[in-house]
């Protein structure tokens, strides 16, 4: 099975990026960690729609499927450097991007797993629709058409989005769980946050002595990879 959706084989080196706050990020370097989150949690109330749209069975008992709360989610961008990516996901100015490859951040997903990892593990790329699109992937769930049916049809429902949130250039890694249990909002897994991570990079509004003591504490962890502060909002000199 191909747990990489709407990705070509040439793509799956492609460079990805994910912005926290340095917290997050000191925590999954200490615990050695990667976590994953209810898309319910998400801030677009259009998250997992899809499987929250209720079916009418043959006998005309109505239901919402039961798969819907087995969904474990997190975003990456393909977008290199972004104003409203730092502003948003990292508002108090104490952010950090980090950076990965497709390959690499399934990799540590699927290995973490002790079995069923090809029914539970999957990234994609999300696709974006406008409002008359997004009525026609309703009808497609009402008919139970079978790009919905199955793992892979429950990995490929939390790959839409509004066309509003284009900008974005999401990258998903979603987790699935083989049980179908309801578990907590949050999902964790080990993982080798060294190995991970190629590269650090602090926000640009972050004051510069506050970025070196961050930076010193990171390579005390052990990371080798490259630290820098973005220089996004630095004066052009002419």
């Amino acid at each position: 099975m191909d747990n990489f959706i709407d990705i070509k084989s040439s793509n799956r080196n492609m460079e990805i990026y994910r912005v926290m706050s340095i917290n997050r990020l000191i925590d999954m370097l200490e615990n050695k960690e990667n976590a994953l989150v209810k898309p319910e949690l998400w801030d677009d109330p259009f998250e997992n729609f899809i499987l929250n749209i209720p079916i009418t069975d043959k006998n005309g008992i109505t239901s919402k499927s039961p798969l819907r709360k087995r969904a474990y989610g997190q975003c990456w961008t393909k977008t290199t450097e972004s104003d409203a990516i730092w502003r948003i996901y990292a508002p108090h100015h104490d952010g950090v991007k980090i950076r990965t490859t497709v390959k690499k951040l399934h990799k540590s997903l699927h290995e973490a797993q002790s079995k069923n990892a090809n029914i539970s593990s999957y990234i994609g790329e999300v696709k974006y629709y406008k409002n008359d699109e997004i009525e026609n992937l309703v009808r497609d769930r009402l008919a139970q058409k079978s790009k919905f049916k199955g793992s892979i049809g429950q990995a490929r429902s939390l790959l839409f989005k509004r066309y509003a949130f284009k900008y974005e250039k999401e990258i998903r890694l979603i987790y699935l769980d083989p049980n179908n249990k309801i578990n907590p909002s949050i999902y964790s897994y080990p993982c080798d946050i060294l190995s991970l991570i190629d590269s650090i990079t602090f926000d640009p509004r972050m004051n510069l002595s506050v970025f070196n003591i961050y930076k010193k504490h990171i390579k005390d962890l052990g990371f080798k990879g490259r630290i820098i502060r973005s220089n996004l909002y630095n004066a052009p000199n002419f």
